[in-house]
């Protein structure tokens, strides 16, 4: 889809992309021709040079320059030709504050595993592993989980970045990611009912008790998150290609879950819900 598009360059929106497509300039290449030459008018010098530095940074993987240009509702494009390059990533934290707060543990997916990092243990590993990938996909990431990430560290996730708060509302699902999942009819299974508020009782039943399997639960929690990313990303890639002239021969194939290591205690999470009054 990336060389279909348009809207990355500067001055150019979806709706002068749409019409570009309209009159027969549906690729980079066609900025060449006799169609291109037509649709493009006096933005044709402008157009050319940006595409010409796109083809550039396309076989450079350079996928932050792509997502410097596209809208946040448009980073989607991205995900057909970066997609074995794309690290799913969910932080789980004390609270929301940085300075008080900080991170109890990060889930990474991606190149075939599914990573966890915890606390007081492994997590100054995330950094590292994290720069093997060109583009970042998370969900509401570009608000919270990105900059704690940034701030935590003291880098720059210079990558690409799919946000797929953004991209899920532009076909139509609001609220949050359990939500959404279950509009979509994504289970939790033993995990149901865990959220964000739960994640913080289990890492400080953990830090209280030692109990191994409120850590365990903590990051089958956190590692859930991140591999049903992927299918959401595909199912919303695919939805928004459909309204595009480009679905044929692009669209992208739901695959096998990754195994997760991690086993949530169901007991526990009731146990801990019922003292916590959350039933």
């Amino acid at each position: 889809m990336l060389k279909h598009t348009f809207c990355h360059i500067p001055r150019i929106g979806t709706t002068t992309e749409q019409r570009y497509w309209g009159k027969g300039l549906k690729h980079w290449a066609d900025a060449a021709s006799q169609a291109g030459e037509a649709a493009l008018g006096n933005n044709a010098t402008w157009v050319r040079q940006h595409l010409d530095e796109s083809l550039e940074r396309l076989e450079a993987g350079d996928a932050r320059w792509f997502d410097a240009g596209l809208p946040n509702a448009e980073s989607w494009r991205l995900f057909g030709e970066f997609r074995e390059r794309v690290a799913y990533v969910d932080i789980e934290t004390t609270g929301l504050t940085h300075g008080e707060d900080h991170i109890t543990t990060i889930a990474l997916s991606g190149a075939g595993e599914v990573r966890t990092y915890v606390h007081g243990d492994n997590l100054a590993d995330f950094q590292d592993d994290i720069r093997a990938f060109d583009v970042i996909a998370t969900f509401n990431g570009k608000c919270f989980d990105v900059p704690f990430i940034e701030r935590t560290f003291g880098i720059r996730l210079d990558m690409g970045h799919i946000d797929l708060r953004y991209v899920l509302k532009k076909i139509g699902f609001s609220g949050g990611l359990k939500s959404i999942e279950k509009q979509m009819g994504i289970g939790r299974d033993d995990l149901d009912g865990v959220d964000g508020y739960f994640a913080v009782i289990l890492w400080h039943e953990y830090q209280n008790t030692g109990n191994a399997a409120a850590l365990e639960t903590l990051l089958a929690y956190n590692a859930a998150d991140v591999v049903n990313l992927e299918s959401l990303l595909v199912h919303a890639y695919n939805k928004l290609l459909d309204e595009t002239p480009f679905a044929q021969g692009n669209r992208q194939d739901e695959r096998p879950a990754l195994p997760v290591r991690h086993e949530p205690d169901r007991g526990l999470v009731d146990r801990l819900m019922a003292r916590h009054g959350m039933f």
